[in-house]
């Protein structure tokens, strides 16, 4: 929509005379409390992976036991995906997020309220554990999708990347800050107010959100006009109209739907080693420090934060100097296939440390592309950015959860090195991918 079309009424916008007078930048506020949420949501994603060896010393579970236990939030994550972005395109972020995020508290508090053997609970103690995790991995998947529909309603095309990307370095951030954090809780309390604090900080988040935000920037009486005018500027429309059965249509029948997915899943592919097999890698094979490998493991969360934003900010970039399509296609295009060319040869190099710097070049290369994704989206579908944000979320967890399985097999048949460099090959495949990606052909446009 023109920015001329800003002085037609509207009736979900605040009065003409509550609004400030001025240029605001409220829209970057938006951003930061949504940086907010995601350090959250990775604080309960990941506080299990430091407690667990508290857990199970007290439940004396096995590693089986264990395994469930991670499994169920990745299978639950994986459920939640498409569902949370269909809430959000249906029901907007602000409610869809602050109801999300306070069930995220309640149930890492939950998860800390776990009875212990001797309580004589009538349901067995890993029952409500694997329960509680697969619910949390459940209203989890809800989160990167309704973020990017926060974004397609209050960001311009040109800033969205830099926005997303900056999401995903408080994302990074939450995980880099996470073990120590829950280590010194447990060594100063226990491993059960280890949970309820998380659960506490994600409540507070939860109401900072409902505090701040509205579904859109209309809505707010903190923007301006003046902001209004600008976020509209890239001729896109204020209000977005849901999507209905003719936008699904029109979704199954898009090249650029499938790509992105399937880009996504060799994404999944090629990242699952920085959060899975990284650390046993370093210490058991390599024979490195186990404190050296928590070091170098945490300097892959550390660059993959750099790269975040930096991705972001070169893509906007790109944007506004090349148009579409190349301007969303180069950074994925070049960064991906380089980060998979760094993943195969970091497991060649007989220096620990220097094969863990390049893997940390990898990861951080990696994540110089997450904006690209999500922002290619918004342009393709501003109506459907949350269903169509959970299909691509869910084809990289779907190629995640398949390197983590099949990578056992892979090492014990080929051998770690090779191994490790398929998933650089499937990064390097990733990349490629984008050349078939034309941001410019959109699925809300009847044809």
């Amino acid at each position: 929509m023109p920015p001329a079309a800003l002085d037609a009424p509207d009736p979900s916008a605040a009065p003409r005379g509550e609004r400030r007078a001025g240029p605001t930048r409220f829209r970057w506020v938006i951003v930061g409390v949504l940086c907010a949420v995601g350090f959250v949501l990775y604080i309960d994603r990941i506080n299990i992976s430091v407690a667990v060896p508290w857990m199970k010393h007290e439940y004396l579970f096995s590693e089986q036991i264990r395994g469930i236990i991670f499994g169920a939030f990745l299978a639950g994550y994986a459920i939640g995906l498409v569902p949370g972005g269909w809430m959000a395109d249906r029901f907007g972020p602000l409610r869809v997020l602050t109801a999300a995020g306070t069930t995220w508290g309640a149930l890492t508090i939950l998860t800390g309220l776990t009875p212990g053997p001797g309580f004589g609970s009538t349901v067995h103690p890993m029952t409500l554990l694997i329960a509680a995790r697969f619910m949390l991995g459940v209203c989890e998947g809800c989160a990167f999708p309704t973020f990017n529909r926060a974004l397609a309603n209050w960001m311009r095309r040109s800033e969205r990347a830099l926005a997303i990307g900056l999401i995903h370095s408080g994302s990074m951030l939450g995980g880099a800050f996470t073990p120590p954090f829950i280590a010194f809780i447990i060594r100063t309390w226990g491993w059960r107010e280890s949970f309820v604090i998380s659960g506490v900080v994600t409540f507070v988040v939860a109401v900072l959100w409902r505090l701040i935000a509205t579904d859109e920037p209309s809505e707010h009486k903190r923007v301006s006009r003046e902001e209004l005018a600008i976020i509209a500027a890239d001729k896109e429309e204020l209000h977005v109209i849901p999507a209905d059965r003719a936008w699904y249509g029109r979704m199954v029948r898009s090249r650029n739907a499938y790509m992105l997915c399937l880009s996504e899943l060799f994404f999944g592919f090629a990242g699952f080693v920085f959060t899975t097999w990284f650390y046993t890698y370093f210490v058991e094979v390599r024979h490195a420090d186990e404190t050296l490998s928590a070091f170098l493991y945490s300097l892959n969360y550390v660059a993959m934060a750099v790269g975040a934003p930096a991705g972001g900010l070169l893509c906007d970039l790109c944007v506004r100097r090349l148009g579409s399509p190349w301007g969303r296609r180069t950074v994925p295009l070049v960064s991906i296939t380089l980060a998979g060319v760094a993943g195969m040869i970091a497991p060649a190099i007989g220096d620990n440390v220097l094969s863990a710097v390049v893997f940390a070049v990898a990861a951080g290369l990696f994540f110089t592309a997450a904006s690209a994704f999500w922002s290619t989206l918004i342009d393709i579908t501003r109506r459907g950015a949350g269903v169509l944000g959970g299909l691509m979320n869910g084809s990289g967890q779907i190629g995640s959860g398949i390197g983590t399985i099949s990578f056992a097999w892979l090492q014990s048949w080929l051998g770690w090195e090779t191994a490790l460099q398929m998933s650089g090959l499937a990064g390097v495949v990733s990349g490629l991918i984008w050349l078939w990606i034309d941001s410019s052909r959109q699925i809300d446009e009847v044809r």
